[in-house]
Parts: structure tokens; C-alpha cells; sequence
């Protein structure tokens, strides 16, 4: 054959592979059926293998998970994030007990498993993760695509300073004798101050050893150079784990998601026999009917709801993407949503029980350390004999409490004129929200137990791999999009990944100043629910309004071979929206009427202070929040001024508008017109 004539065979054939592996990814890794066309146009094994590699490189089909089980557990590495876990405790302590999980369990059939199901379809249908995959459902909604992109980044930017501070606190386990056993005010003495133990051994060693923070927002100062190195190791894990996309991803996730489990379960058997657990398992026979009423609670619930399903990041997107569209995406939907909930109630006990012994263990050295004050006190004449505390044998806060209660009001007022009030209830009810605590106050109680080193280690690998499982997940929600939007990336993804790592570790220094922790609770507390439901809104009415309800739910009834209840659409369209409203309401009232404020410390007076952040902090969470929505309203606004109308006539290469899914003639032709147009355009 002439030069010319080779060139149009192997474009021909080049094209034929293309339009096979597209059909058979349509069909959702199914065997087609066989027909005249596909016959014809199907190259031969021995053809294959004498294609070029730039012929081969045409064409770079979707990777799938290589089973359902390593999507499962995909799909549970990214809900189980240990930061809500442990926000779901402090909202069961704080917002009625069982009242809140009523609460939470209706709100998770209203908004979590219809919105969870929602996503998982799109993903799957149309197994994209492009910034431009919003523009199918609706044109209207293009610039949606573009402000999930911008969110997971700035997330990205963050997330992944909790492996970072566990890292750190890691190659401390290894000293004779670990930093937070003692407090850091006392070097030279034994004894027990109940100042340094409430405070200062919780905080001093996090702010001025782990995180060198400032005692104000304000404040600058250089980076911590030992806190970078650790985030740079943990980007380095990352990028390993992410080498080869979703497929090195997978052989470390059997690893990953079950490792937390097993811990976990150490931790039960530990915990149970020790001193005060049951004090604090009472707490979950708690229920204040009075809560059910309160719209607080039903706001702290959905936002809750919403973030342990993980919705908004565009991440459920990117992972269902890569599954075959006949799979059936409302179980695995009711499946996520049952996981979760076990996992929560499976841990919250637990917790409870290890802060229980905290709580009960503090106590008792509170009593103790009244006791030395006291008896100090009555030798030296300030108090009189009356006042003699006796000895604290087996149960020191109930023989410390019963001697106390007994004494005439004037003499118990005299007493604790002089030593504090140790009250156990008070004491639980310290709880404080955010991860500083979690680290603190657990690393603290572990130090208490029989062989703490041994205990300290499995604690540190439990927060370890939640953590690097919500990290992988978060790069996911970057690279994936990127690589459906740039055919070079798809060619390269190890490019692809080591740069994404690159520049999400240079954005994360910005967290490592002195006031960077500050930045982060900033962002995390106050900022990240604005956009997030304010994104969920935007789909559901992309999916509910502007593509139609029915019209999805048949495209769905139409690949899953099988019927769909009918409620799921009535949620989307009427419930859910207006759900979703009120907690935007709800967070826009809360940061108007309350003040945001920090926990500093305070070097001067060696303890924390509460300081309110600057206006400017306010500002720059409502323009951050304006320029990851500006996308929104840009293409809004674009597609009137053009004319474009907002329900697509027909889905692409999935569906027509009837719902029914494209014949194999359709799917080629579309090809075909796409090769067309593409030799066309300059």
C-alpha cells in the first residue's frame, strides 16, 4: 500500500478500538451483544498488537475497581474521617444523648442516603469526575463542576495536618518517658497540681512544643521547621499510596479500613473493666425529650448528617465514576449509610467509657490534692480542726464528697474558699470540640493505662490510617478531575500525582506559622459548611429541577435493568431542598449573631484564653465563600445571555431524553460525528 493508505488503515482502525471500548464501557463492563457493526468494525488480537504506541495512546479507557468489595471499602476510607466521629459524640453529650440520634436518623432518611444515592448515579452515569460533568445534567449548572474543584483544593490545603501532628507525636512514643505524662510546669516535683492537670499539661506541650502558636491571630513568625518535615512526610505517604491512581490505591485499603476496626475492638476489651467507664456509658441512657423540639439540635443534626455522608466534595462523584453503570448504586447507598451508623454507635460507647476513666481519674487526684491543701492548712491555723479532711483510701471522690457534704455551710464555705470544687459531672462535661482535645486529653488517659506504651502505639496508628484514608480520598477529589479534563494527565498520572502532592504541600506551610492553627479553625468551623451546602443545593436542583426528577430516575431504571422507588425523586424535588435551606439559614444566623472566636494561649499568664477573631477574619470567610460560588451565577449567566436552554435535550452517550439508553448504531454514530468534527475544526 501507498504512504497515504497506510495512514487511513491504521486511522481506521485506531477509530474502530476507540468506538469498542467506548460501547463496551457504556454497557458498564457487560459483554455486548454481538451485531453486524460491531463485527466489522472490531480489530483482531493479532491487530492489537501491532498497533503503535502513539495509535495505542488514542485512547486511554476508564479504570474500574477490580471488585465491588475494594469500592466499598473505597467509599468507607473516606467517610470514616476520626474529626466527625468524635464531633458526633460531643453533640450526643451536648444535644440531648438519644434525642440527638433520633434527630440524626430522621435527617439521614431526609437528606443523607437520598443525596448519597444522588451523587453515587451521577457518578456512575456518567462515569466522569470532570469539572464539566455538571454541564450534562444542565448548562444552567456548569459552574458548579468548577466550585466543587475549587473546595476540595482549599480542603486539600489542610487536611492533611492532621497526619501530620500524629506523626509527630509518634516519634515521641519512643522516650523513656513521653512529653504529656508530666506536666511541663512541675519538672522537679512529683505531686499533683490540679491548675496544671486542667490546664496547662493539655496545652502547654500542643502550643508552645508541637505547634510554636502565637497568643494571638495577629502574631507571625517563622515556619516550624520540625512540624514541615513531618508534613512533608506525610504528602510523601500519600503520593505512594496514589503512585499508580485508584489501582495502588486498592492494595493498601485492605490494610487501611479494617486496621481501625481491629483497634478499636482492642480498645473495648481494655477499657470495659477499667475504673469509671460505667459513668461514662451512663450517658448514653440519656434522652431530653425537651431537645427533639429544639432547632438547634435539628440543625447540628443535618450539618452532621451531612458531612458523615462526605457530600458536596465531589469525592462520592469521582469514586462511583469508576464503576459500571448496571451497578445498583441505591444499596450500596442504604449500605454506606447502615455502615455508618454501626460505626458510630460501635464507637461512641467506647469513647464515652475511656473518658469516663479520665474524667473519674482526674477527679480522684482533685480530692487528693484538696486533701495535702487542706490538712497544709488546718496545721498552719488558717482553717480550724473541724475542717480535718480524713484519709482517701479505696474511692477518693465519694469518701472527698461525703466528708464535705457533711460539714455546716459556713465551715464548707470556708473550705472551698480555699481549694476548688471537684465535681465529676463538671469534669465530664469538659469536652471540648476540635482535635486538640482528642489528641490531648486522650493521649493523657492512655498514659493512665497498665503498659501505656503498648496502648499508645495502637492509638497513634488507629488515628493514623483514619486519617490517611480521608487524605487519599481528598486527593482523589483533585486528580481525578484533572484527568478527565487533560488527555495528558491520563497519559501521565504519575506527573499528575507527584505534582498535585507538590503543590498541595507548599499550600500547606501556610498552616505552619505560629498563628496557622488559628487559619485552620477558622476554615474548619466556621467557613466549610457555607460552600459545602451551598453546593449540595445546587445539585440537587440540577439533578430534581432543571434535568427533571422522573426523567433521572428512569435513566437510572433504564441501566440498572430494574425499578427505583419513586420516593427517592419525591425527596429530591420537595424535601430535600428545603431541608438543606434551612441549615444554610441556620449557619448564616449563627455566624451573624455570635461571635467567632479561638483558644489561644496566653504565654504572660500560662493559660488559655478565649479571644473573639478580627473583623477581617469575618470578611475573609464571607469573600472566600463568594469566590468559590462565583462560578455558579457566571455560567448562570452565561447560558442566558446565549440562550441556552436549561433541561439538556438528551443525555450524553448514556441515555436519550426518554430515558432509554443508547442503541449501539446511536453510540457510533455519536463517535463518528465526533471524529468528524474533530478533523473539521482548525
Amino acid at each position: 500500500m501507498t504512504q497515504p493508505q497506510a495512514s487511513e488503515t491504521r486511522v481506521a482502525k485506531a477509530q474502530a478500538w476507540e468506538s469498542h471500548a467506548l460501547v463496551a464501557q457504556a454497557r458498564g463492563g457487560l459483554q455486548p451483544k454481538t451485531s453486524a457493526i460491531e463485527e466489522a468494525i472490531v480489530t483482531t488480537s493479532e491487530e492489537k498488537k501491532n498497533m503503535s504506541k502513539e495509535e495505542s495512546e488514542v485512547f486511554v479507557p476508564r479504570p474500574l475497581w477490580s471488585s465491588k468489595v475494594k469500592y466499598i471499602l473505597a467509599l468507607m476510607s473516606y467517610l470514616l474521617m476520626p474529626s466527625y466521629l468524635w464531633s458526633f459524640v460531643l453533640q450526643w453529650l451536648h444535644r440531648g444523648g438519644c434525642s440527638f440520634l433520633i434527630v440524626y436518623t430522621l435527617m439521614l432518611f431526609c437528606i443523607g442516603i437520598p443525596l448519597l444515592f444522588l451523587e453515587m448515579a451521577i457518578g456512575q452515569k456518567v462515569q466522569h469526575g470532570s469539572m464539566d460533568l455538571w454541564k450534562s445534567l444542565s448548562p444552567w449548572f456548569g459552574g458548579v463542576g468548577y466550585s466543587i474543584f475549587m473546595v476540595c483544593f482549599i480542603t486539600n490545603t489542610y487536611m492533611n495536618l492532621y497526619n501530620s501532628w500524629i506523626l509527630f507525636y509518634m516519634s515521641h512514643i519512643f522516650y523513656f518517658t513521653v512529653p504529656w505524662e508530666h506536666c511541663p510546669l512541675r519538672r522537679n516535683s512529683s505531686g499533683f497540681d490540679p491548675e496544671c492537670e486542667r490546664a496547662t499539661s493539655y496545652t502547654y506541650f500542643w502550643y508552645r512544643q508541637t505547634l510554636k502558636a502565637s497568643d494571638r491571630i495577629e502574631d507571625g513568625g517563622p515556619l516550624n521547621f520540625s512540624l514541615c518535615m513531618f508534613l512533608f512526610l506525610a504528602w510523601c505517604l500519600i503520593c505512594v499510596f496514589m503512585i499508580s491512581g485508584i489501582k495502588s490505591f486498592e492494595k493498601i485499603l485492605y490494610i487501611l479500613v479494617p486496621l481501625p476496626y481491629f483497634i478499636t475492638f482492642c480498645f473495648l476489651f481494655r477499657t470495659l473493666p477499667m475504673e469509671g467507664t460505667e459513668y461514662g456509658l451512663k450517658h448514653l441512657l440519656i434522652l431530653k425529650v425537651a431537645s427533639i423540639y429544639d432547632p438547634t439540635v435539628w440543625s447540628q443534626a443535618g450539618i452532621q448528617v451531612v458531612f458523615d455522608m462526605g457530600l458536596g466534595f465531589g469525592i462520592i462523584v469521582c469514586l462511583a465514576s469508576h464503576m459500571p453503570v448496571s451497578n445498583n448504586c441505591l444499596g450500596d447507598a442504604f449500605l454506606m449509610a447502615l455502615i455508618k451508623m454501626l460505626t458510630l454507635l460501635f464507637t461512641t460507647p467506647i469513647i464515652l467509657s475511656i473518658l469516663g476513666f479520665w474524667a473519674t481519674i482526674t477527679n480522684h487526684r482533685c480530692c487528693e490534692k484538696n486533701t495535702e491543701t487542706l490538712t497544709m492548712l488546718v496545721a498552719q491555723g488558717i482553717l480550724p480542726p473541724e475542717v480535718q479532711p480524713p484519709d482517701l483510701l479505696d474511692n477518693p471522690t465519694s469518701t472527698y464528697n461525703s466528708w464535705l457534704n457533711s460539714l455546716l455551710p459556713p465551715l464548707r464555705s470556708a473550705v472551698l474558699s480555699k481549694v476548688p470544687e471537684c465535681n465529676l459531672q463538671e469534669q465530664f462535661l469538659k469536652i471540648k470540640e476540635g482535635p486538640r482535645f482528642v489528641f490531648l486529653t486522650f493521649t493523657k488517659v492512655i498514659s493512665l493505662f497498665p503498659e501505656s506504651g503498648f496502648w499508645t502505639v495502637l492509638f497513634f496508628f488507629l488515628l493514623l490510617s483514619l486519617g490517611l484514608c480521608a487524605a487519599v480520598s481528598f486527593i482523589l477529589g483533585i486528580i481525578i478531575p484533572l484527568q478527565d479534563t487533560f488527555s495528558f494527565f491520563r497519559r501521565h498520572p504519575r506527573i499528575l500525582i507527584v505534582s498535585a502532592s507538590m503543590v498541595m504541600f507548599l499550600c500547606s506551610l501556610f498552616f505552619m506559622q505560629p498563628s496557622g492553627i488559628y487559619y485552620f479553625w477558622l476554615l474548619t468551623q466556621y467557613w466549610v459548611p457555607l460552600p459545602i451546602i451551598s453546593i449540595i443545593i445546587c445539585e440537587n436542583l440540577a439533578v430534581a429541577w432543571a434535568y427533571g426528577a422522573k426523567r433521572f430516575l428512569a435513566d437510572m431504571m433504564a441501566l440498572l435493568s430494574g425499578p427505583i422507588c419513586p420516593v427517592c425523586g419525591w425527596l429530591w424535588c420537595y424535601v430535600s431542598p428545603v431541608v438543606l435551606l434551612g441549615l444554610l439559614m441556620a449557619i448564616f444566623v449563627n455566624l451573624s449573631t455570635r461571635p467567632l472566636t479561638y483558644v489561644a494561649w496566653d504565654s504572660n499568664t500560662s493559660s488559655e484564653v478565649v479571644h473573639r477573631y478580627p473583623m477581617w477574619a469575618l470578611m475573609l470567610i464571607v469573600g472566600l465563600y463568594i469566590f468559590i460560588l462565583i462560578p455558579i451565577p457566571a455560567y448562570f449567566a452565561y447560558c442566558l445571555i446565549l440562550g441556552i436552554p436549561m433541561r439538556p435535550t438528551a443525555f450524553p452517550k448514556l441515555s436519550l431524553g426518554s430515558g432509554q439508553p443508547l442503541t449501539d448504531k446511536e453510540v457510533f454514530k455519536n463517535i463518528l460525528q465526533g471524529y468528524k468534527t474533530k478533523s473539521l475544526s482548525p
